[in-house]
């Protein structure tokens, strides 16, 4: 065992052959990454050739009710980054770049350029790539329409690739992947962690981050040099309270704090606001078609990030807390309810109401006939679930976000009473705006 096995919640993973082989032999990742490029480029020609209907195309049901929502959601929340280890564009990536001009992506940290008093950086680029991949598929409709997905996920290829033939380290993965930025901040409220026990000093793709050991926690994209040139180096899985990884993190990003309000105004809130935005300024009168979703999406955006400048400034002014460490910190109130919102209203519900059929449609692909029923699960067991997302879920997420700040902020050694004038702000708008979503869209 490691040096941490006495510890009821951490287990030496590499102590079992089976893991060992599967995390430290250099074969086994590219055997994985063969055939998930293979199903990644079959999902985008049956979405192009397949039937239409996206509840029976290969591509929707891959893309969509397998692989973005139980699978990729599921894995952020209990493991972190793990997804990076399987990931096909992140294999096409790491191929391609072999051919490039090996470029250092632009780090424009380095110039320290602000915007409202606030440090960006280059990772900010994953927060615009992030709305701009998240407002066609639901505003424009595309999740409902086959072709649409597969020329969106052609299009991202194409840029995957373009980025990698440029620069170095997987740039496209760390610094433009939208989903990319959504695991580096969800990851930290997992329970769970995979991470090399020792710093290896092995070069990785995220050396810029000096990053030497596999983790899933943090800007990690599990490229995996370190477990295989560095094959005696412990793996564990360690278990922690949820929420922990934020509360520990060393230096938080002024830039993943903008990443998760956007979380934030993209899920719950744009649910409610976009459609008395165009109510309220009968933007069907002079806007055209599609547009009108589109207005209403970045309006919901702004007015989203406006309410939280607006509780932070309040918030720093009120405590004294440094307005940069205000915006950067309590940004984290609001993951919590972002996260379980995308779980509760999208990903649970639609795999326990279709999971079966989409099951089905997946195997039955590569012949392997199955014949689930629909629904995963009785109407009863969700009507049960619905009725706990509708009451008590928005509640947990939002006692489970000012938790977070709190214990953060008694780390800095802050006061209560300091505490509780720069949270009390964002506590208003928290509680305010969930019971909104609550009754418009979840009621």
């Amino acid at each position: 065992m490691g040096e941490n096995s006495e510890r009821p919640w951490h287990i030496t993973l590499t102590d079992n052959r089976i893991m060992k082989f599967l995390l430290t032999n250099k074969y086994v990742q590219p055997t994985v990454h063969v055939i998930m490029v293979g199903i990644f480029f079959l999902a985008i020609w049956e979405g192009l050739t397949g039937p239409q209907d996206p509840g029976s195309n290969f591509g929707a049901v891959a893309f969509f009710e397998l692989w973005w929502i139980p699978v990729m959601l599921f894995s952020l929340v209990l493991i972190g980054r793990i997804w990076c280890y399987f990931c096909p564009m992140g294999a096409i990536v790491r191929f391609t770049q072999r051919f490039g001009l090996k470029r250092h992506f632009p780090m424009f940290a380095n110039t320290k350029t602000t915007v409202l008093g606030i440090s960006i950086s280059v990772v900010s680029i994953t927060a615009i790539t992030f709305i701009l991949a998240r407002m066609p598929m639901y505003n424009l409709g595309m999740v409902f329409d086959p072709q649409l997905i597969s020329y969106f996920f052609l299009i991202s290829t194409i840029l995957a690739v373009g980025v990698s033939l440029v620069y170095q380290r997987q740039a496209f993965c760390r610094y433009v992947c939208p989903a990319s930025g959504v695991m580096t901040v969800t990851s930290r409220l997992s329970p769970f962690e995979l991470r090399q026990e020792a710093e290896t000093g092995v070069q990785c793709a995220t050396l810029e981050y000096k990053s030497e050991y596999l983790s899933s926690d943090r800007r990690c994209v599990s490229c995996m040099n370190c477990t295989t040139e560095q094959p005696d180096e412990d793996v564990g899985l360690r278990a922690r309270w949820p929420g922990a990884a934020a509360i520990r993190q060393r230096i938080p990003l002024p830039d993943e704090a903008i990443l998760i309000i956007v979380l934030w105004a993209v899920f719950p809130i744009d649910h409610v606001l976009s459609d008395h935005i165009v109510t309220v300024t009968n933007a069907e009168a002079f806007i055209p078609g599609d547009w009108v979703d589109i207005y209403a999406y970045f309006a919901s955006l702004l007015l989203a990030f406006a309410g939280y400048l607006t509780a932070t400034a309040v918030g720093s002014w009120w405590s004294g807390i440094d307005w940069e460490e205000s915006f950067t910190w309590l940004a984290y109130a609001y993951l919590p309810w972002a996260v379980l919102f995308m779980l509760g209203n999208h990903g649970i519900p639609g795999f326990l109401e279709s999971g079966g059929a989409a099951l089905n449609v997946f195997f039955t692909t590569f012949g392997i006939p199955i014949t689930l029923s629909e629904s995963l699960v009785s109407e009863s067991t969700i009507a049960v679930w619905n009725s706990f997302n509708a009451t008590l879920l928005p509640w947990i997420g939002v006692i489970w976000g000012l938790g977070i700040v709190w214990f953060a902020f008694r780390r800095f050694n802050f006061s209560k009473r300091t505490i509780v004038r720069s949270l009390l702000p964002h506590a208003v708008l928290l509680v305010a705006t969930t019971a909104w979503v609550v009754v418009e869209v979840l009621w």
